[in-house]
């Protein structure tokens, strides 16, 4: 392994580490160890699939994640209620959480346990994708791109969001279809009874106003502040 100097060589036009101040050597070592030991962090972006305007979050999560993390990071990021099965996809896996039934299926891809299996092993490299499909009822797909991977000395203790648009779906809305029907019907003075019913029922299952536009940042981070990685 290079030594401090040497690797400050590398990056500086300093050619004698001897002839600096001791306590300015001390600081560049300790500077050097610090950028060592930084955490890899990755920007994701999280959009849910086949709706117009899109629906996404862009988070940041370290890079040694498990996938059955990100899953918890995806419902709170998104407003999920984590009421229903998932996985992730990539072009050779499917990553679930395993059941005693999976034996008996015949698979043409590998079949990996979400909870040993971390999400570097499939996203190593910006632009990379995975398919993460929510409640295999509704089928809600969402593509995960990893846009950057950056260096960070001060370790990520929980996700944070940093940018979204528009508000979750209900969840058992029926899917992408029942929910654009949704949004058709509350801009149809024909459907008035409907639109009633829908409404109370969102009422009556989330306390509010059914706002397809919402998006709360703060809110949405401090659902991600309860999901600890230290």
């Amino acid at each position: 392994m290079p030594t401090a100097w040497e690797t400050l060589k590398k990056i500086t036009k300093l050619s004698d580490y001897e002839t600096l101040p001791a306590s300015l050597r001390h600081e560049i070592e300790r500077t050097l160890e610090q950028v060592k030991k930084a955490e890899t962090i990755y920007q994701l972006k999280i959009q849910l699939r086949g709706i117009r305007p899109p629906i996404w979050r862009r988070v940041l999560v370290p890079s040694d994640i498990t996938f059955d993390q990100l899953h918890l990071i995806i419902q709170e990021a998104m407003g999920w209620g984590n009421y229903h099965l998932y996985q992730f996809e990539t072009s050779d896996a499917i990553i679930d959480v395993p059941h005693p039934d999976d034996r008996f299926m015949t698979l043409w891809k590998d079949k990996l346990d979400s909870q040993k299996t971390p999400i570097k092993k499939y996203l190593s490299k910006e632009k990379q994708k995975v398919l993460y499909t929510y409640d295999f009822g509704d089928n809600w797909d969402h593509i995960i791109t990893l846009e950057k991977i950056e260096k960070r000395i001060e370790p990520l203790t929980h996700p944070i969001c940093i940018k979204g648009s528009r508000a979750c779906p209900p969840e058992d809305v029926g899917g992408v279809w029942g929910y654009q029907d949704a949004i058709d019907m509350m801009k149809d003075d024909t459907r008035k009874q409907e639109r009633q019913e829908f409404l109370e029922w969102y009422d009556e299952w989330y306390g509010d106003d059914f706002d397809p536009e919402r998006f709360d940042i703060e809110e949405v981070n401090q659902r991600l502040a309860t999901i600890r990685f230290k």
